[in-house]
């Protein structure tokens, strides 16, 4: 969901720090330990030397190992006194704190800094939603201020992006904490979370370091590829979760001026991608990960709709003879278009959540045949698909969907040139608007029709 920047403001006196308290080591010069845990060694922070067990190891629940016996001298008691079971499980804040002042932009070191940050809300939440002040969970690895930032804003306005329901709906909390669990154990996973955090906070106008978010989707494509080429049973729930991830990273092509046309048709395959993830699992280990709510798909009646489809897609279909390239094709044609028509049907309903879901859900339903057609370049493929873009550009509130639509119908129509332009007359039209009640206008051919009154909320 788009939204303002969040507000500047400078920051208040930093509150005492209580080291008992820090979720993670700061780098600050010490006095080397001698007689330190490997782990920390390996770290370079300072060991307190607890036996048998460490603060720091009991901290990340990680092993305690010393290179040497225990040695003599007393033992440090600097642990506190709090056992490990005060840290097995890691509770978020989600009440926020009704005196604190907002933070200093995205970019202060100070947001990750503290044990406890002030409140800020997220820019795409109503000012009366339950905040998060911290990141819900930390990497056991060790990670800078840029990481702990990045996961920290992931966790309060990043995750909702790929749910339209209400705060603490199922989706949100499954993508706010269940996603993130899983990503300490799959690395390309945490890569994804962290480059799709960088690429909201560079569509809010927000500044951060242009190369190390390019950093962070070279390292997350990388990954991924590799996982898919390893195909680790262990890491095909993340490699699910990340193909989902995928299509909103890949979005920003399509705000890239210099990026190739058409590229649409390599996004329908990023889309088709999830459906290939989804087969090799099976709904039974999808279940058993928790993650079927993640991929819910409003469904459609293939049949019911046929009627909506507009006459002159319909003609264009209808009129493939024998002997034409495209008649061998005739059949995924067909089947395509009884997917285009399900939209117009629920269009005519009104506009509504459930209608964006569908607009953003479409390639997942449309058969497979269509894309290698569409790969092709094939005319009436790319026809069909520039009327798609113009359902794109009503689900242009979605900030990673903002411009796909607009990119679409423009390659498009410029790819056809003049020879096309009668059958894309209404996609041509949707060009030179953005409002999402005029475009369903357009859409629909109805210059009189309007949302009904309990729809439309979502889209003013």
């Amino acid at each position: 969901m788009t939204g303002s920047p969040c507000d500047s403001a400078s920051p208040p006196d930093n509150p005492p720090h209580h080291p008992e308290d820090r979720p993670y080591h700061s780098k600050r010069p010490h006095k080397k330990s001698r007689t330190g845990c490997k782990s920390c060694k390996t770290r370079k922070v300072k060991c307190d030397e607890t036996r048998p067990a460490c603060r720091s190891c009991r901290l990340r629940k990680t092993e305690c190992v010393y290179p040497s016996p225990q040695p003599s001298r007393r033992q440090s008691s600097s642990a506190g006194g709090r056992s490990v079971r005060d840290h097995e499980s890691p509770k978020p804040d989600l009440s926020g704190s009704s005196d604190a002042s907002p933070p200093a932009p995205f970019s202060s070191a100070a947001l990750v800094s503290r044990r406890k940050h002030h409140a800020v809300r997220p820019p795409s939440e109503p000012d009366d939603v339950s905040v998060i002040t911290e990141p819900l969970f930390l990497p056991e690895t060790t990670r800078d201020d840029f990481d702990m930032r990045l996961l920290w804003f992931y966790t309060i306005a990043t995750s909702a992006s790929f749910s339209l329901e209400p705060e603490q709906s199922p989706v949100r909390n499954l993508m706010r904490t269940g996603v993130v669990q899983l990503a300490f154990r799959t690395p390309f996973l945490m890569q994804s979370i962290f480059a799709l955090a960088a690429l909201h906070i560079q569509a809010l106008g927000q500044e951060i370091d242009s190369n190390r978010a390019l950093a962070y989707r070279a390292a997350s494509f990388e990954g991924y590829r590799k996982a898919v080429e390893e195909a680790d049973p262990e890491t095909f729930p993340a490699l699910l979760v990340n193909s989902l991830l995928l299509t909103a990273l890949s979005s920003q092509t399509f705000r890239d001026p210099s990026s190739k046309d058409l590229y649409i048709i390599d996004w329908m395959a990023v889309w088709r991608g999830i459906g290939l993830m989804i087969d090799l699992m099976g709904p039974r280990k999808i279940a058993e990960a928790g993650l079927s709510i993640l991929f819910y798909r409003p469904p459609i009646n293939l049949e019911t709709p046929t009627y909506t489809i507009p006459d002159q897609l319909f003609f264009m279909v209808s009129s493939i003879e024998p002997g034409d390239v495209d008649y061998p094709d005739t059949h995924t044609y067909h089947a395509t278009l009884k997917c285009m028509g399900a939209l117009y049907y629920s269009l005519k309903q009104g506009l509504d959540p459930t209608m964006c879901l569908r607009i953003v859900t479409w390639p997942t339903f449309i058969p497979y045949p269509f894309i290698e057609l569409s790969r092709q370049k094939r005319p009436r493929a790319l026809v069909i698909l520039a009327y798609y873009g113009v359902f794109l550009k009503i689900a242009d509130s979605l900030w990673w969907y903002k411009d796909i639509g607009q990119r679409t119908v423009c390659d498009i129509c410029r790819y056809l040139g003049p020879d096309w332009v009668d059958l894309l007359k209404v996609p041509r039209l949707a060009m030179q608007n953005n409002d999402p009640f005029d475009l369903a206008r357009i859409i629909l051919e109805d210059p009189d029709w309007t949302s009904p009154p309990w729809s439309g909320i979502y889209f003013r």
